[in-house]
């Protein structure tokens, strides 16, 4: 056992020799990793527990593509599908990330396709019935062999149980735990890697390392069938004031961990637009009550389905039914006010509104130009506010304003970001079923709504309430505070500083102004002068008045005259908007 350690060690011993003499010959003594990046890939080695076949896998399909070099969005979405089910599910969930990865990338990884090859059904059985602990047959009369769906994750089976009700049952693929577990460890360990060998992309890096918390901590909720039979049962009590809207109900008695049981629903996926016409449906009144619960969902509960595409709403008898609550997203009652009022700044077109909401639901990642923040997102909503509310395009214009806040290392909070991809995934739904009906529109007439019922309107006056009580407590403080921070000046406590810019024409003015004075306190100083020594006997005198006193009335009058003559060429030039010399 030692010996091995020992030998795993020397092993990672030759692994940091190879890289740091690799990274020293491409960016010489200067380039030399710190301290903590060393210790990073330390870490990772050292618990690294992951099969070194699974790490030759993935090396070998990233040399194929050979991902260092020219990585393209559609290069990357090969990678992820030619490294299997666990990095196809990891590309789905970033591309709901366009907050923290470039644009095109997210679009691209859209293109992931979900379903994968099924589960054989022996094997279907078996984990049911090493979930239970005992047969499959003690709790269900029968299990349809033909899958339901399957994808990366889990398949599900149509089955009925003893009592006779027809359910659905999820079934977690088996390892695929594990799997995961170990992929995003080598994932974690390649990062490192690179990061080791090539920090030039420092702020990539630690974006994509914070992808990788997200991800983990995603996953495990996703694995965890036990966090899904919570969302559904929370689901189900949260939309049953909702006329005409539904979910599956769960079944906790038969579910675990790895097996969830729900009630089987039947019905037309909601863009099957012919189908939907041949039984009688509005399709723009459908369209309407869908986007209204999901809004509702949002705003007024602050529990959302996170995944709205069309495989997950079912139309049965003009009911609308909401499945798969695999990925669902929570706001807190500070997040749905800010989201809130994230919406209705687009329709009113105010930046101001706009940037305190951005930031409200935002983490900093680095330096916020605020300034250049406003400005762009001014731009953003005059581009908008040029448009009829009917034209405009919510998710581009969510789109675009997640691209501002990218360029100003702002990330928006996990379940906001799960919340602007659900209404880009909902409105192109909308788009095929009703493409008349405008998403901003019935957003807008819901934050009016909700702005206007009673219990918003009491907490809106507390609200107020308790900011007078406390601007009336700070203003009886006002005035202490202001003696002692006199008496803190006058003691020398504190020290005030200060730099006042003034423009070279302003400082030209005034420098004219004060020379003109000069002269003109100088031109009367003369004239007194001279009309004192005028009534002297002063020698010598030119008729019968001393010379001196002529001369000072010459010099009186020359400058009183230049002085008048450059009084009028400033007032022309200033009235011209030309440079004062």
């Amino acid at each position: 056992m030692r010996r091995r350690a020992w030998v795993r060690l020397g092993r990672i011993e030759r692994h940091w020799h190879a890289l740091w003499m690799r990274r020293r010959w491409r960016k010489g003594v200067d380039g030399v990793a710190t301290w903590q990046e060393f210790y990073k890939v330390a870490k990772l080695s050292w618990g690294d527990k992951t099969s070194g076949c699974r790490m030759r896998q993935i090396l070998s399909v990233l040399k194929r593509y050979d991902v260092l070099h020219d990585l393209t969005p559609q290069k990357a979405v090969q990678v992820l599908e030619a490294l299997g089910p666990t990095y196809v599910k990891i590309g789905q969930m970033a591309s709901t990330r366009s907050d923290i990865l470039p644009k095109e990338y997210c679009e691209a990884f859209e293109q992931l396709h979900a379903d994968v090859t099924p589960m054989p059904f022996f094997q279907v059985l078996d984990c049911i019935s090493r979930s239970y602990g005992h047969s499959w047959e003690e709790t269900f009369i029968a299990i349809d062999p033909k899958p339901l769906g399957s994808a990366s994750i889990a398949q599900v089976h149509r089955a009925v149980l003893l009592n006779g009700t027809v359910v659905a049952v999820k079934v977690r693929r088996p390892g695929i735990v594990e799997e995961m577990s170990e992929d995003i460890m080598l994932m974690r360990r390649l990062l490192a890697t690179v990061e080791f060998v090539n920090n030039s992309h420092k702020t990539l890096f630690l974006n994509f390392d914070g992808l990788l918390d997200e991800l983990e901590r995603t996953t495990k909720n996703e694995l965890d069938f036990r966090v899904e039979l919570d969302n559904l049962i929370r689901f189900h009590a949260e939309i049953a004031t909702q006329d005409g809207v539904t979910s599956p109900i769960p079944f906790p008695a038969v579910s675990n961990e790895s097996v969830l049981v729900m009630q089987y629903v039947e019905g037309v996926q909601v863009d099957d637009v012919t189908a939907l016409r041949a039984e009688g449906v509005d399709l723009n009144r459908l369209a309407y009550r869908i986007m209204q619960s999901y809004i509702s969902q949002v705003l007024d509960d602050g529990f959302f389905h996170a995944d709205p595409h069309p495989g997950n709403i079912i139309i049965k008898d003009r009911e609308i039914i909401w499945i798969d609550l695999g990925m669902t997203g929570s706001l807190n009652p500070s997040q749905r006010q800010l989201v809130g009022r994230m919406f209705r700044s687009i329709t009113s077109n105010d930046p101001y509104l706009l940037m305190e909401s951005v930031i409200g639901i935002s983490k900093k990642n680095g330096p916020v130009d605020y300034g250049n923040l406003l400005q762009e997102l001014s731009v953003l909503l005059d581009k908008y506010g040029s448009s009829d509310l009917s034209d405009i395009n919510i998710g581009d214009a969510m789109g675009e304003m997640v691209e501002v806040m990218r360029t100003q290392n702002l990330i928006m909070a996990p379940a906001v970001t799960m919340l602007v991809r659900g209404v880009v995934t909902l409105e192109g739904v909308m788009e095929d079923i009703a493409p008349t009906l405008n998403v901003l529109q019935i957003v807008s007439q819901h934050v009016i709504m909700q702005s206007l019922a009673p219990e918003h309107l009491e907490m809106r006056g507390l609200e107020l309430l308790t900011s007078a009580a406390e601007s009336a407590e700070a203003l009886t403080k006002l005035p202490q505070q202001l003696s002692n921070t006199m008496e803190m000046l006058d003691r020398g406590e504190i020290a005030l500083q200060g730099k006042v810019e003034v423009s070279p024409n302003v400082l030209a003015t005034m420098y004219a102004s004060v020379g003109r004075i000069s002269l003109a306190l100088i031109s009367v100083g003369l004239f007194l002068g001279s009309s004192i020594l005028c009534t002297t006997n002063m020698e010598p005198k030119l008729l019968e008045v001393p010379v001196l006193g002529v001369l000072g009335y010459l010099g009186a009058f020359v400058l009183g005259v230049y002085v008048i003559v450059q009084t009028f060429r400033t007032r022309h030039l200033l009235r011209h908007d030309r440079n004062i010399e």
